[in-house]
């Protein structure tokens, strides 16, 4: 806030007082144009203001050394013109020398300060420019939040990721972007307020379920990190927030694929073999009973060029169906081994029970 705040005003500075230092030069021309013997006097304290009031317009602070270089020759001019015009012994006086060497002073002090104020004004405009470029650039949500955990500040991802503006955002709490079950560990994160930058969230990405604005939860990383603004003396929260929406879902179908047949949707050989190793050793130390059951397509072969591929595929993922609709038990398995040919493992089945299963998968 603080720092809008002067932004602000810097900004009002710099850009509506052109009108306002024409107006001065004008009255400072004709002053000076009209009676010389006043510049020592008047003409040079409107001079100052004007010098103040260039160097927060003009593009940078070299222009406001120049202008106060020519300021202070002016100056001597208007003096030394007003002593050979008028009466020498009048001006020539060490009174009227200390009085010209402090006008020159006033007048590269007053230039100082300007270019100071000049310098934090670049300042400030190049650091607010880049931190707005960095919020409107950001593809992930940025919060800026204080140590209660409301939201001061928000890049523009926010409408697209949460669908709340940054206007509507602001002055919310975090755990409004936030499913209920993830709330916990942050709403007491911004409670405890001693040795809060200690915390393990501070500075680790964490998966979270987010909030969108419609009630939708996705999932969500959210990287929080603590920071001290000594000039504003200040603590403050900056967190990263990331739809993993995507990624969730492709990891998903990735390990799916891993384990599954894409055609027939069943378990494929791989997973196959995984799993007759684990069944093997834990029935073994029970000594029940594992049989195993080989499935083939007779003629699956001629079938498949006879009516295409199209054809050969619809029929695998029939009898694919068809093997895992007739297993009763929720611990027997079927798996594609190969092209046409389909293993089913009957835990705790002996061999009289395995040929009924058989018996049965035939006439189905």
């Amino acid at each position: 806030m603080i720092r809008e705040q002067a932004f602000n005003f810097l900004d009002m500075l710099t850009k509506k007082t052109p009108i306002f230092t024409l107006l001065i030069s004008c009255v400072m021309l004709l002053i000076f144009v009209a009676d010389l013997q006043f510049t020592t006097e008047i003409f040079m304290g409107v001079l100052y203001l004007i010098v103040i009031m260039l160097s927060l317009w003009l593009p940078s602070t070299k222009y406001t050394f120049v202008f106060a270089v020519v300021c202070t020759f002016l100056t001597a001019y208007g003096y030394f013109s007003s002593i050979y015009k008028f009466d020498v012994n009048q001006y020539i006086t060490v009174t009227g020398f200390v009085n010209l060497g402090m006008t020159i002073t006033a007048l590269w002090i007053t230039s100082f300060i300007a270019i100071y104020i000049k310098t934090i004004s670049i300042n400030l405009k190049t650091s607010e420019s880049i931190h707005r470029a960095v919020l409107v650039a950001s593809i992930d949500p940025i919060l800026i939040i204080d140590t209660d955990g409301v939201i001061v500040s928000a890049s523009n991802a926010i409408e697209h990721t949460f669908g709340w503006s940054v206007k509507e955002v602001k002055g919310l709490h975090l755990d409004k972007l936030l499913a209920v079950e993830s709330r916990g560990p942050y709403n007491r994160l911004f409670d405890k307020q001693i040795g809060i930058e200690n915390s393990h969230l501070i500075g680790q990405t964490l998966e979270v379920v987010g909030r969108h604005r419609v009630k939708r939860d996705f999932p969500c990383e959210i990287s929080i990190n603590y920071i001290y603004v000594e000039e504003l003396n200040k603590a403050l929260f900056t967190a990263v927030l990331r739809d993993i929406s995507l990624r969730k879902a492709t990891e998903n179908k990735m390990g799916w694929l891993t384990t599954h047949d894409e055609l027939t949707k069943i378990y494929n050989r791989r997973y196959l073999n995984e799993h007759i190793d684990r069944e093997w050793k834990r029935l073994l130390r029970s000594q029940e009973y594992l049989s195993i059951i080989m499935v083939d397509i007779d003629f699956f072969k001629y079938y498949n060029d006879y009516l295409g591929h199209q054809a050969g595929d619809s029929c695998l993922q029939k009898v694919a169906a068809g093997l895992q609709d007739c297993l009763r038990r929720s611990t027997d398995f079927v798996a594609r081994y190969g092209g046409e040919e389909f293993v089913i493992l009957l835990p705790g089945t002996d061999l009289e029970g395995a040929i009924q299963v058989a018996e049965h998968l035939q006439q189905y």
